[in-house]
């Protein structure tokens, strides 16, 4: 046993719960503040006749292109760490992939204060590339933040995908609560970021200490015992070979997080900021209905789902009714486009606000509660020695749903 006990066990589940919340807090804050985006890519000349009235280009493409360029990298790079996470030192990816995200969205943080309005276009690339490298980056640091809590207890791996779902729901509170404090979009998005790089700063410190203590080490060293071992196997057996064998034992759990990502990010946000409110009240259908309903009303549910895997986790690691639950969520896209969506070629059958909270409450529990069970359960299924090869690989894969939903997000966005 480690010198600990539940102190120190505890200590370390707070650590990995704001982990957790880091490895998505990019991504979260770069969604919700749509407003911010929308302010930037305007029209900044209403008097020029030769910018069509509305949405301007730059408005219409961000969403898309921000969910594909997040995507993108985030697959390539959870692969790469999932392939070769044993070729370079864990604490090196960890810090150097943090205090990349850490600058990235300080920079971000400091053009807010800059008037673009000039470079619309030289901003908008500047953008997505801030958001190609921060999510190379945060790939890199999630897939190893779940080969390392792979090593731990079950309750452990809860606590990321706990912190993830939590991120969501600090990013989208915030939101909220910069909205209705009255400021512009450039003031509210450079309080908003900033407070996101003070809980990334936060981030680095949990993982320094965490990796500090007595507790961590003794579960990460059990592991390291067999090292010799296992680069003995992968010279025997080749390198290919044994990411096969360890993918041939949780395959099942592997592709169910696949396909609980492809269904979320098919729909969310991409169709689920399309959908309006029909109440009356200005402020409401205007101000607060998406930030509200499509993004914190997402992350409680998220989260509730996440932690109530923690504590039922049924059905089992070997049950085959976790994948036929995740075939099952394909209905949420359908539920989504027939909700108020004012589309020709789908018929609005659930307008009331009421019947689009219920659908999102059901799609978000559902999202965290399968999701952390896959995550929980796949590591559980490999040899202790195997365990951090099987979290990165399942989080490689949970990569690749995210990359398929949003790839597939663009056709669903095109039906009229």
């Amino acid at each position: 046993m480690p010198e600990t006990g539940l102190t120190k066990g505890s200590i370390v589940y707070v650590c990995f719960l704001i982990l957790g919340l880091g490895t998505l807090l990019p991504w979260n804050f770069f969604i919700t503040a749509e407003s911010y985006w929308q302010y930037k890519f305007r029209n900044p000349d209403p008097g020029n006749t030769t910018i069509p009235i509305g949405k301007t280009e730059l408005q219409n493409l961000y969403t898309p292109m921000q969910v594909c360029f997040s995507q993108i990298p985030n697959f390539i790079f959870l692969f790469i760490n999932a392939l070769y996470s044993d070729k370079i030192p864990q604490r090196i990816r960890m810090v150097v992939s943090l205090t990349l995200m850490i600058i990235f969205f300080t920079i971000t943080t400091a053009l807010t204060k800059v008037n673009t309005d000039s470079w619309q276009t030289g901003f908008f690339a500047l953008t997505i590339i801030i958001i190609f490298i921060m999510n190379s980056s945060g790939a890199i640091f999630q897939g190893g933040l779940f080969g390392i809590a792979g090593m731990f207890p079950s309750k452990y791996m809860t606590a990321v995908v706990s912190g993830q779902a939590l991120g969501g729901v600090f990013a989208s509170g915030a939101r909220i609560v910069s909205l209705a404090a009255g400021a512009d979009d450039v003031t509210s998005a450079f309080i908003y970021f900033m407070i996101a790089v003070g809980v990334m700063l936060l981030t680095m410190a949990s993982y320094l200490y965490m990796t500090s203590t007595d507790f961590f080490k003794h579960y990460t060293n059990c592991q390291t015992e067999d090292v010799n071992e296992k680069k003995a196997e992968q010279n025997e057996a080749g390198f290919v070979a044994e990411q096969i064998r360890v993918f041939k034992q949780i395959w099942p759990l592997a592709l169910s997080c696949m396909g609980v990502f492809f269904v979320t990010l098919a729909v969310f946000p991409v169709i689920c900021v399309r959908i309006q409110s029909t109440y009356e009240n200005e402020a409401w259908r205007d101000t607060y209905f998406q930030p509200v309903v499509t993004f914190l009303l997402f992350n409680i549910g998220d989260y509730l789902g996440r932690q109530v895997a923690g504590l039922i986790a049924w059905p089992g690691k070997e049950s085959r009714l976790i994948p036929l639950f995740v075939v099952l969520r394909v209905v949420f896209i359908p539920l989504f486009l027939m909700c108020n969506n004012n589309l020709e070629a789908v018929p609005d059958y659930f307008e009331d606000d009421g019947f689009y909270i219920a659908i999102m409450l059901l799609f978000s529990i559902s999202n965290g509660y399968l999701s952390s069970l896959c995550m929980m359960f796949g590591p559980r299924l490999v040899e202790e020695k195997d365990a951090e090869k099987a979290g990165s690989l399942m989080a490689a894969f949970l990569g690749l749903g995210l990359l398929m939903g949003g790839v597939s997000s663009f056709a669903v966005a095109t039906i009229k």
